[in-house]
């Protein structure tokens, strides 16, 4: 699904990867870990398509969506909380204003039959996909989502820009987890989580539909969402089988 080949990055003199193939597959959930300054970061990056490998190649199948949060440097402003979120779900939306703008033709038509025709099945085809891809339950997942990431229904209609940094983030994560990308990738999801929050986004990604990739210090948590790690270091990956505890192990008996 999503491919390294030979892929070498470094900053100077120092090299982070060398030669590195490495590949994520439909449904795996990765931890990623290593020493600070190992490159775990810079690796979530490349695949997230934001740095670019010195050499080699990063392959994706078509269509692929990937899903990125970074650790900090998200600040979110110009709309509601309720209206930042939901474009999450941005084609949707897009059909939702659709389906409105015909409603209110539908309702001045002076047109012919014919053209009245046309109109009414152009409305029906989108209330077919807007029902498909679940719009009439997209609220639904909106206010789950807030509710469960510590958001009150009071903050709905705040201004983004009024929350710390800290909600900044949580806003970053709620938009990301409900776009529901084919790859998500998080750098310490739960840096800015209180408990109640952090065990909720532990049972979300614990039955996310895709693959997902996460770099945490939460022993615990990582435990409890991840199947398999990757250790970054030595200037390369190294793959193991099973949770942060099980890894710990083999690593200690290698």
């Amino acid at each position: 699904m999503l491919q390294l080949s030979s892929l070498t990055k470094g900053f100077g003199d120092r090299i982070l990867f060398e030669n590195v193939t490495w590949q994520i597959s439909a449904g795996d959930r990765v931890g990623l870990c290593g020493p600070n300054g190992a490159g775990k970061t810079t690796l979530l990056r490349i695949l997230a398509g934001l740095d670019e490998p010195d050499t080699g190649t990063v392959t994706t199948r078509t269509g692929l969506t990937v899903g990125y949060l970074p650790q900090d440097g998200l600040v979110h402003s110009g709309r509601s909380l309720l209206d930042e979120v939901s474009t999450a779900f941005q084609p949707l939306l897009d059909i939702k204003r659709t389906m409105e703008e015909i409603e209110h033709q539908l309702a001045d038509d002076q047109g012919s039959q014919d053209e009245h025709a046309s109109v009414l099945e152009r409305y029906s085809d989108l209330q077919h996909r807007f029902r498909d891809e679940d719009g009439y339950t997209m609220d639904l997942k909106i206010a789950g989502v807030l509710n469960g990431l510590g958001f009150s229904a009071e903050d709905f209609t705040k201004p983004t820009d009024t929350f710390s940094g800290g909600w900044q983030m949580r806003i970053a994560l709620a938009t990301l987890i409900l776009r529901q990308p084919h790859v998500l990738l998080l750098d310490e999801p739960t840096n800015h989580l209180d408990l109640e929050a952090r065990n909720w986004l532990e049972g979300f990604l614990a039955d996310y539909p895709h693959a997902l990739m996460l770099v945490s210090h939460d022993r615990y948590f990582m435990d409890r969402v991840v199947t398999r790690i990757a250790e970054v270091g030595l200037r390369t990956l190294t793959p193991y089988a099973g949770t942060y505890s099980e890894y710990l192990v083999a690593r200690e008996a290698a």
